[in-house]
């Protein structure tokens, strides 16, 4: 991208439906209708790429300004390496419609247009449960693929007890496989900030927490970088009794 060309031109209603034969965030009918009502198109922004690519963007200037398009989309467009060669793309600007908000559009020019490297994220997690009215601390082995805008991946955990014995206390392991799912709403970069979790427990039958067939699905929010919080529950004696699980989980 070598050059920034600003147009500004006033474009009547008529001249806004033809380029909406062309927009790559097209509006429902009444939306673009009511759009070109009270935000007519009144300006436009071009980028330009070494390959003679460009990309268009259409708004009103009562929304946005060009030092404020220039500044939010030029880092976003550095990056943009993967831009069809010759082609020019229009996407319309208008704050009052989510396919159209400022976010929204820099979000799918990002991921459309920049190169993605999917990437396996592993960690360790440990916490603390309440559990079935028991405190059981976890510990476990996690690992996540990166993809644009979202995470999958797995766990293996174990969930300790210690029940009471003739000597004291003894130490009983709970092993859960875990498919995970992890998303950040209007982000690309998932991060792990917020989590679905179900869980499957592998030996039921050792287990002194646990009877028969056991499943437990739970909700994560992340706080911080390596805190969060969870909710779930847990469903046990082959899914016929079932009890709430809150905890806390601190990831290396």
């Amino acid at each position: 991208m070598k050059r920034l060309l600003l147009i500004a031109l006033f474009l009547c209603l008529s001249g806004s439906i033809g380029f909406a034969q062309e927009l790559q965030n097209k509006l429902p009918k009444n939306h673009q209708a009511w759009a070109d009502r009270s935000f007519p198109i009144t300006d436009t922004m071009a980028f330009d790429f070494p390959n003679e690519g460009k990309l268009l963007f259409l708004f009103n200037r009562e929304e946005f300004t060009p030092e404020m398009l220039e500044e939010e989309f030029r880092p976003l467009l550095e990056q943009a390496t993967q831009f069809p060669a010759f082609e020019t793309h229009v996407y319309r600007l208008c704050q009052n419609f989510s396919p159209t908000s400022l976010n929204r559009v820099k979000k799918d020019v990002e991921k459309k247009y920049s190169k993605w490297l999917t990437s396996i994220e592993l960690g360790f997690p440990v916490g603390l449960d309440f559990t079935a009215g028991k405190f059981t601390p976890e510990i476990g082995f996690q690992a996540a693929l990166s993809l644009p805008g979202f995470q999958i991946g797995g766990s293996i955990t174990n969930t300790v007890y210690f029940p009471e014995s003739e000597s004291g206390f003894s130490v009983n392991s709970n092993w859960f496989v875990n498919a995970e799912y992890h998303w950040k709403p209007g982000s690309l970069y998932a991060n792990q900030h917020q989590t679905i979790q179900v869980g499957y427990l592998l030996n039921n039958s050792n287990s002194q927490l646990f009877e028969g067939t056991t499943m437990r699905a739970t909700y994560k929010q992340t706080l911080s970088r390596h805190m969060s919080v969870q909710a779930g529950i847990v469903g046990t004696k082959n899914l016929t009794t079932f009890y709430p699980v809150v905890g806390f989980r601190i990831r290396f």
